[in-house]
């Protein structure tokens, strides 16, 4: 009992390791890798296999066994979410065929590779902050009164916490822009987590993932745009960016509460507890 126990909080500091693998190869792959698309192919390609084996080194064979279990059913239910990703998207597209900017060289093969790249974002990122996440901490919480909510809750806030590039409070808007993206961030984590407890799927929210991370920036990966900086484009102090955070909030907000309904009320916990 005793070895179990400790297997599980082992368990826990592997998740815990695997977040700060994650962010450490991103800070090595923008120092030593060159920032285009084939140099995040690499970078993000690294990160998977990374994840995916912290996964194995929690969970063993069963999660794997999972892969392709109710992906479309998976998808079906988070197509809400790529609400905003799809209208972000197409408003873009529309601004930016009205200014004509310049083509990119083999447009094609850059937005294939982008495609590419965001999908493996979604791998990484639903591997470590659901399947990692959950399988670890689960187990350690069962013995608690609510252990699904402090499962998500812990995961999702770490999720939202390390989307956040700049913690720069010199002024009242880029404290809000903060709060705003951990919050939007976090709340899309409750979201795929409810779908993580009831299929254990992780394709279909890679793919989902992916869509949301690709499409509101499918521009970029076709078109050339001059004396653009995206460095600080989460938490700028522009009156325009707290907008954007506010319509996401409320589209987010919309997607779990469809969820919830939808899904979180089908769920056997007390099944999905004793299996986990």
């Amino acid at each position: 009992m005793i070895k179990d126990e400790k297997k599980k909080w082992l368990n826990v500091l592997i998740w815990l390791i695997s977040v700060v693998s994650m962010i450490g190869l991103m800070i090595l792959g923008s120092r030593f890798l060159n920032e285009d698309n084939v140099g995040l192919l690499i970078e993000f390609t690294v990160i998977t296999a990374v994840s995916l084996l912290f996964l194995y080194l929690i969970s063993g064979k069963k999660t794997f066994s999972f892969l392709n279990n109710q992906t479309g059913y998976t998808v079906k239910m988070l197509f809400p979410t790529l609400f905003f990703s799809i209208v972000f998207g197409l408003f873009g597209t529309i601004a930016a065929i009205m200014d004509r900017p310049a083509l990119i060289e083999n447009w094609p093969v850059n937005l294939l590779i982008g495609a590419v790249n965001m999908f493996l974002v979604g791998i990484y990122e639903e591997t470590c902050f659901r399947a990692c996440a959950c399988d670890a901490l689960l187990p350690v919480l069962k013995k608690t009164k609510h252990p699904f909510l402090l499962t998500v809750l812990i995961s999702s806030l770490v999720f939202g916490y390390v989307h956040v590039v700049n913690t720069d409070f010199s002024n009242l808007q880029k404290v809000l822009q903060f709060f705003l993206k951990i919050t939007n961030v976090a709340i899309s984590g409750v979201t795929f987590m409810i779908l993580y407890w009831k299929t254990r799927n992780l394709l279909g929210l890679a793919i989902v993932h992916g869509l949301n991370d690709f499409l509101p920036d499918v521009l970029n990966y076709v078109f050339v745009f001059k004396d653009v900086d995206n460095s600080d484009s989460y938490v700028s102090g522009d009156i325009g960016t707290t907008i954007v955070y506010l319509v996401q909030l409320a589209v987010v907000i919309a997607c779990l509460v469809y969820v919830y309904k939808k899904v979180a009320g089908t769920i056997d916990y007390p099944k999905t507890l004793e299996e986990w």
